[in-house]
């Protein structure tokens, strides 16, 4: 996503383990008072996988990256071979053993890949997307499978500079789709519990307030043509998208909304709060301590007025070697160890693995060109830059939560 904003971003699972926490590092910046501190040993290049499965500032707009140059140069030598592979002349019984445990890790590795895409919505996708216009706006939307018919409504709203197309895999119903490993993984963990997904884009860059009537239009006729318009609605944004679902939800009945890496917008210009407002959810990163407090001040104003909240957090996490092959479907594990040994050699992550800097603000891309691999990441690059602005834990979409998210509007459903 790229930089924070009421103008602008984009959510994998809620499988990420929880890192144990220690001193904190030197270069957390103390105005940053949930700056999480580490205690973790440092990362080295492992045989089996890791545990790890599978943005923009707020203006009238509801608004927020970079490019980087590129300097071709010698690509990094390969990584060394693993010292059982360096054996002297094994006897056939020792080679025969060996051959048997690569088999079984291989087996035992795809295995435990598979029941970690599967609870992350990491399978062969259920999509079938349609693409259209719904009164002059345009959409994109996939119903449940007609076995499993829909029991609500999910509207997604995109951030600044993001579209609907981030939410869905391509495929031959969607040439233009992106795929954005956070947001294809909501859209299919909604899909697998039974929602209908609406996203549609804003009419500019960002989303504007003055869109909130026509997405209100948008979701009846949509729901009305698909005969689904008495199933109850849900919707989620992220940053510029949170601060319109925070508007759209004081407009139209939501059986529950959530804000995510956005502290919301409420009450018209006299600040109240409509008589009824949904229960509502906040996602958000505390590395970003300004929109923490807003959001605080915000949950606190909903709750005396009578509305349920509740908040979530989602905070960084290291990169391992196989992280981007893990969640992001299609890169394959080599060139994600490859990835991270450069991120090691360049200084990009501490000796945790943990990000020294935002993702935006890392000068991977150039790396990687020095290296002589950019061709072979360039496909990537975006589902790339998602995740490590996810694993830095700033003002990025994320699905982390996706499981409590779902099980938490299930109960509003009415």
């Amino acid at each position: 996503m790229p930089s924070p904003d009421w103008a602008h971003t984009r959510p994998f699972s809620s499988s990420l383990p929880r890192f144990p926490r220690a001193p904190a590092r030197t270069n957390c910046s103390s105005s940053l008072s949930l700056c999480p501190s580490r205690g973790l040993m440092p990362l080295v290049l492992p045989d089996s996988p890791s545990p790890l499965q599978r943005n923009k500032q707020p203006v009238k707009q509801m608004s927020g990256t970079g490019s980087a140059s590129h300097r071709p140069s010698k690509p990094s030598p390969p990584l060394p071979a693993p010292r059982w592979l360096s054996l002297n002349r094994p006897t056939p019984l020792a080679s025969l053993a060996l051959l048997l445990l690569a088999a079984a890790a291989v087996f035992l590795y795809s295995q435990t890949a598979a029941r970690s895409y599967e609870s992350i919505g990491e399978v062969p996708p259920l999509s079938s997307p349609t693409v259209g216009t719904i009164d002059g706006v345009r959409a994109i939307w996939e119903l449940p499978a007609a076995a499993a018919p829909a029991r609500a409504v999910l509207f997604v709203a995109h951030g600044c500079r993001c579209r609907p197309e981030n939410f869905w895999p391509p495929s031959p119903r969607c040439t233009g789709c992106v795929g954005l490993p956070e947001d294809v993984a909501i859209t299919e963990l909604a899909l697998r519990r039974r929602f209908a997904v609406l996203a549609v884009a804003s009419a500019g860059d960002c989303w504007s307030p003055k869109e909130v009537n026509g997405a209100k239009r948008v979701i009846r006729s949509w729901a009305a043509k698909h005969g689904i318009e008495g199933l109850p609605v849900a919707a989620l944004g992220a940053s510029s998208g949170g601060y319109f679902v925070s508007r759209l939800a004081a407009e139209m009945s939501l059986a529950a909304v959530v804000i995510m890496i956005a502290e919301g917008a409420f009450g018209g210009a006299d600040g109240a709060l409509p008589a009824v407002y949904p229960p509502t959810m906040f996602i958000h990163m505390p590395k970003d301590g300004r929109r923490a407090a807003l959001l605080e001040r915000n949950s606190k104003m909903l709750m005396k007025n009578g509305v349920e909240v509740k908040e979530l957090q989602s905070l960084e996490f290291p990169l391992t070697p196989t992280l981007l092959s893990e969640r992001i479907p299609g890169l394959d594990r080599e060139l994600s160890e490859r990835i991270w040994t450069a991120f090691r050699e360049e200084g990009f992550v501490d000796d945790n693995g943990y990000m020294k800097e935002d993702g935006r603000a890392t000068p991977w891309k150039d790396a990687l060109v020095k290296r002589g691999f950019w061709k072979e990441v360039s496909p990537w690059a975006d589902h790339i830059q998602e995740e490590l602005n996810l694993a830095y834990g700033y003002h990025e979409m994320t699905s982390l939560h996706a499981e409590e998210m779902f099980d938490w509007i299930e109960k509003h459903l009415k």
